[in-house]
Order: C-alpha cells, then sequence, then structure tokens
C-alpha cells in the first residue's frame, strides 16, 4: 500500500516520465486522475455514452502510445482534452449529427415541478450549446464544465490563449441572443 501513497502524490509530470518508461502503476494512477473528466467531456460533446467511453478509451491509449514523447512542457490534463477534443471531432465527422439526449439527474428532494423546470432549462441550455459554433461551445465546456483554465483551454483546442479569450466572449454573448432574458440571471 505505501508504494501507492506515494505514487497517488506525485504530480502528472512526474507520473508521465515513469509511463515513458514503461510503468503501468504510474498509468494507471493517471487513468484514475482524468478518465471520469474525459468521458464527461466526450459524452457531452457525441451525446453517446457508448462513443464517449470508446473515445475516453483511445486518449488515453494514445496517451500511453505517446508517453516517450510528451516533454512536460504544458499540462497534462490540457494535453489529453486536446487528444480527447481531436478524437471527439473525427467522430463527428464520421457520424451524422445526433439528436441531444438529455435524462434529467434528480436530486433527492425535489418536487416534481421542480424536476420538470430543472430538466426544462437543461434541455434549453444543451440546445442553445448545440447551436454555437463548435469552437465557441467546446471553450465553454471545457471552462465551466470541466473548469480548465485559458491556458489549458487554449493547449487542448490547440490555439492561443487570447482566442480563448474571445471565443468565451463570443460564446457567453451566443447563449445570451438564443436563452430567454432571465435564464442565467437564476
Amino acid at each position: 500500500m505505501a508504494w501507492w501513497t506515494r505514487l497517488s502524490q506525485q504530480d502528472d509530470d512526474a507520473l508521465m516520465a515513469k509511463v515513458a518508461t514503461g510503468s503501468e502503476r504510474a498509468f494507471r494512477e493517471i487513468v484514475e486522475r482524468y478518465q471520469a473528466r474525459i468521458y464527461d467531456y466526450a459524452r457531452r460533446t457525441v451525446h453517446d455514452g457508448a462513443e464517449a467511453a470508446d473515445i475516453a478509451q483511445e486518449t488515453f491509449f494514445r496517451l500511453f502510445r505517446q508517453a516517450g514523447r510528451y516533454q512536460g512542457q504544458s499540462s497534462l490534463k490540457g494535453y489529453l482534452f486536446c487528444i480527447a477534443r481531436n478524437l471527439c471531432i473525427d467522430h463527428m465527422r464520421r457520424k451524422r449529427p445526433i439528436p441531444v439526449e438529455h435524462v434529467p439527474e434528480q436530486a433527492d428532494e425535489t418536487t416534481p415541478f421542480v424536476e420538470v423546470d430543472v430538466s426544462d432549462r437543461l434541455r434549453q441550455l444543451e440546445e442553445a450549446l448545440e447551436s454555437l459554433p463548435e469552437t465557441q461551445r467546446t471553450a465553454l465546456l471545457l471552462r465551466h464544465r470541466e473548469e480548465l483554465g485559458n491556458a489549458e483551454i487554449a493547449e487542448a483546442m490547440e490555439t492561443t490563449v487570447s482566442a480563448v479569450e474571445s471565443l468565451l466572449v463570443r460564446g457567453r454573448k451566443g447563449l445570451h441572443k438564443i436563452l430567454p432574458e432571465d435564464f442565467l440571471d437564476v
């Protein structure tokens, strides 16, 4: 158990150095750190849980294959989201758009009226996001759902920080135009 505690306390760059030498333990630690976030991002992007699982798996497979090339010049998190984003784009190019599926998450103490309102608001938000250009939607999702910083988003989207800032501003303005006036005030 001691090796795991020490391994889980290491930063991403140290773990990637170990992965580059073939350490399966270090690779498992990286997968455990980021698997859920990569899967969630892919699921929101391609709207299909099974495809998202495949994309997440392929993301980590590529990371493992290219571990020797990773030099830590940027964050591992941004690097992973870049791989996942490119795989999502490839997936969407191969398939026709799939309608947004939404299963509302239920809180323990909600009434049916609150559930309908939350479900309707989430559906409206998903539809509004889908109507935005792909780059604006991606920037907003990475910023607000994945909580990446602008530099990490820039890395994931293979662009500059100033371009990310512009995409976020334009995306937010686009949402304000599409959604009802009081929608984002709640």
